[in-house]
């Protein structure tokens, strides 16, 4: 089934670095970042629908709050030169957005239980594949379907 596979997609095998060494590892070290980040999202929500619910804190607070925090830890890890890519229009375009995301997804939690707020919330890119095939006239591949499938699983 792999050989197949490799058949029809080697690019993939490339681009995830299963053919090389070098880029394997740095693979690897991605995907357990991905993990351990996806796994604090829960943790993330628990806490700003406690902020939410148990005080009269409103969700735009607990978005800049969060926020707040996250840019406190990164600021130990970010190199000086690369603080002057913070000042992009397009960085502050996109992180404007985001907060407008999590803002939304932390009134949501002070409304409606956590478990429907995450299954939303991870449902989304699929709705986005929808969407994109609709108006965007993206192609339908089964590799894409897999991919789409594969991601709704775990959720």
């Amino acid at each position: 089934c792999a050989l197949l596979f490799y058949r029809s997609y080697p690019h993939i095998f490339f681009a995830w670095g299963i053919l090389n060494p070098k880029k394997a590892c740095v693979m690897r070290r991605a995907i357990l970042i991905a993990l351990v980040a996806m796994s604090l999202i829960p943790l993330g929500d628990t806490a700003g629908k406690l902020m939410t619910d148990q005080s009269a804190l409103s969700a735009f607070f607990a978005a800049w709050s969060k926020f707040a925090v996250g840019a406190l830890i990164l600021a130990f890890f970010v190199r000086r030169a690369a603080y002057t890519l913070m000042l992009d229009w397009r960085i502050i375009a996109r992180a404007s957005i985001l907060v407008c995301g999590i803002t939304s997804i932390l009134t949501a939690l002070s409304t409606v239980p956590i478990a429907t707020v995450s299954a939303v919330f991870f449902i989304g890119p699929s709705i986005s594949y929808i969407l994109a095939v609709l108006f965007l006239k993206e192609p339908i591949g089964p590799l894409h379907l897999a991919l789409v499938a594969g991601a709704f699983t775990g959720v």
